[in-house]
């Protein structure tokens, strides 16, 4: 019976491949390969070393929703032979040709990587369309919004892949996150003519330069509609992707009809920065993905990598899936364009592990539980240029995560939408705020919402709700912060604001002028306050660059103390391990919990591989649920697991994680 049941199952697996294979749309895509190599004038013969036989192997074994090959990277060169753009030094044969061939005969999509804003070739022939400088100067490598770069060579060049090669759609590489003021004439005038200003603004300080960032930021957006909408007119279904547009690096609603988000995920600690970034893009209510480098680069375009293991790229894998995501794996091609050589077992062993998963992560939605903040006017406060720069909350983001909670990303329009639906909203350092979501938190709050505010300046601006005295201004110092109920103390260098509390008033941890129980200050690490029918809860001192340059189990006891106090009865606990990512969410009628072992070296940077990764062991799940279940199963694989009903909770044991599990727990009548 259970062979029956298994071999259902790998046809149901087996079945949903062919079926996302034949897709054009990305929105029914799920796992795809990304191959890039960003051709320069240098490369020769391109085509030449083309083994087929590798790559037509490859998609069978894999049998991907998509492939994305290089069509023109940064410097500016097509791997292609074009009529429009400038070429490659020389070719053999047509390599893209090639790719577009096989990848037909598979039955499986074919998108192109093409670079956007940043073109070194086309700069170097038309200087005139270079981004200008504040100081008059033309950028050698960006583009103007304004210029002809997108209307005589982007769009026409776009249109040449579709005529000629049937692309289904492409992934546009280096637009907003490379974006910049730009000082063209054009810009300079309407820019004036809108803001009444005498002068434009030409660094930061001066009258308006914040003015002069948003415009900038809507001349790109403009730029980007203008392309996509074009492409779309010229081929409705073709499906268009900016790299990195509204998410964390251009935290706003979406405004462009793009088809699909993207990013790749690159440099170290991806497991944890895959969460984070997953976490901006799952509620843009537009299909997305993130791509995993399979490697390090110590030389990216020289082609010297550390690759890294199955068991790696399984761990970001889980943080996308988790979240509802796509999953896609970056390869360099060889410098002739040709599909290179790669651990094909390895892929194919992958791949398995993301089909496995999928009935239970493409298409459902996380449940509300714990909100993050992501204030777009904090956001534009500190950052000093038009898009790209990602936000520093990523380490509040990872302490929350390590405390086991089920954490969402909520940018001002998913507030504005969705607030009421969380059981707690964290403020994670920011000091500007939309004023309007402001005012609506606070009655959130008095209305019986808990809130909970992290950061020396944040913590201060909303100081008339915190019953403390706030003492003098906030400074950068060195620390001794805990106390024995979060285990011990330990040492910080950040930001930190003094406040005297009320003999009344409920604190968690404190500052130690030593190392020692006996040398605690009057100064508390955190401090809990009731506000109307609800709580507001406040950390004095900024925590996410800390947590990101180091852990300590102290810190996050600390603050998972404070959360606690605010935020006593939750609909999920984990416990069993501090190594442990849980997502909860919903598909169906059925609640999902995923669990994701986040152990292994990836924050290490001294760490560019590992190969064994210890399973988490004896965790324990407790679930509110209105009802008894019907069942609760682990998958993939549907093993039954044994569980209690108690008091409108359910309690399971889970006795291994080794990478991602999900529990899968149908409702009773």
């Amino acid at each position: 019976m259970m062979r029956c049941k298994i071999t259902a199952y790998l046809l149901t697996i087996a079945f949903s491949t062919g079926t996302f294979a034949q897709s054009h749309k990305r929105a029914d895509a799920f796992l795809g390969f990304h191959f890039d190599f960003h051709a320069t004038g240098a490369d020769k013969d391109l085509g030449k070393n083309f083994d087929t036989v590798l790559l037509s192997d490859f998609l069978k074994r894999t049998r991907p929703d998509y492939i994305q090959v290089d069509s023109k990277g940064h410097p500016g060169y097509s791997s292609y032979p074009t009529r429009v753009g400038y070429s490659a030094g020389s070719f053999s044969s047509d390599p893209l040709r090639t790719w577009r061939t096989i990848t037909k005969n598979n039955g499986v999509p074919l998108y192109v990587h093409y670079s956007g804003l940043w073109d070194d070739k086309a700069m170097h022939e038309h200087p005139e369309w270079g981004r200008v400088n504040a100081d008059g100067s033309r950028d050698s490598a960006k583009a103007s919004y304004e210029s002809g770069y997108v209307t005589q060579l982007m769009i026409p060049q776009l249109k040449e892949l579709i005529n000629s090669y049937a692309v289904d759609g492409v992934w546009v590489d280096g637009d907003c996150w490379v974006t910049a003021p730009d000082y063209a004439p054009g810009n300079i005038a309407s820019f004036l003519q809108q803001s009444k200003l005498s002068a434009v603004p030409r660094k930061k300080g001066d009258p308006g330069y914040k003015l002069w960032l948003d415009y900038n930021r809507e001349a790109y957006r403009k730029y980007l509609r203008n392309y996509v909408d074009a492409l779309h007119r010229y081929k409705p279904g073709f499906q268009v992707a900016s790299n990195w547009a509204y998410s964390s690096m251009m935290p706003e609603p979406v405004d462009a009809d793009v088809d699909f988000l993207s990013g790749d995920v690159s440099a170290g600690n991806c497991v944890y920065n895959s969460a984070f970034q997953a976490r901006c893009l799952s509620l843009q209510e537009r299909p997305w993905d993130l791509m995993a480098w399979s490697f390090f680069p110590i030389n990216f375009m020289g082609g010297i990598h550390a690759p890294k293991s199955l068991v790696q790229l399984q761990q970001e894998a889980s943080e996308v899936m988790a979240m509802g995501g796509g999953f896609q794996v970056y390869f360099q091609q060889n410098r002739d364009a040709a599909f290179r050589t790669i651990d094909v077992d390895a892929m194919e062993q992958l791949v398995t592990y993301c089909r496995e998963r999928q009935p239970f992560c493409q298409g459902a939605s996380v449940v509300p539980q714990i909100g993050i903040w992501y204030s777009l006017q904090g956001w534009k406060q500190k950052n000093e240029g038009v898009y790209g720069w990602s936000s520093d909350m990523e380490g509040i983001t990872s302490l929350l995560l390590d405390n086991r909670y089920s954490v969402e990303i909520l940018m001002d329009h998913h507030l504005e939408k969705r607030m009421e639906a969380y059981a707690l909203i964290v403020i994670p350092e920011w000091e500007q705020f939309n004023e309007k979501l402001l005012e609506r938190l606070i009655t959130y709050v008095k209305k019986g919402g808990r809130l909970l505010v992290v950061g020396a300046g944040a913590s201060r601006r909303f100081s008339q709700w915190l019953p403390v005295q706030f003492e003098g201004k906030d400074t950068l110092q060195l620390l001794n912060a805990g106390g024995r109920k979060a285990g011990g103390i330990t040492g910080l260098k950040t930001r930190w604001q003094k406040v005297v509390p009320a003999d009344t008033t409920n604190c968690e941890g404190w500052i130690y002028s030593q190392c020692d129980y006996r040398y605690a200050t009057q100064y508390p690490f955190a401090s809990v306050h009731s506000l109307g029918s609800g709580y507001i809860g406040a950390i004095y001192m900024d925590l996410s660059s800390v947590y990101q340059q180091y852990k300590s189990p102290i810190l996050n006891h600390l603050v998972a103390n404070v959360a606690n106090r605010i935020l006593p009865e939750k609909d999920i606990e984990v416990s069993g391990s501090d190594k442990v990512h849980v997502v909860l969410s919903k598909k169906g009628v059925s609640t999902l919990v995923h669990l994701i072992n986040v152990g292994g070296d990836h924050a290490n940077k001294a760490v560019m591989r590992y190969d064994d990764l210890s399973p988490l062991t004896s965790l324990r799940v407790k679930l509110r649920t209105p009802v008894k279940p019907a069942s609760v199963k682990i998958q993939p694989g549907g093993q039954k697991l044994p569980f209690k009903f108690l008091n409108g909770y359910t309690e399971i044991a889970v006795s291994s994680v080794p990478i991602h599990s999900i529990i899968e727990i149908k409702p009773g009548l």
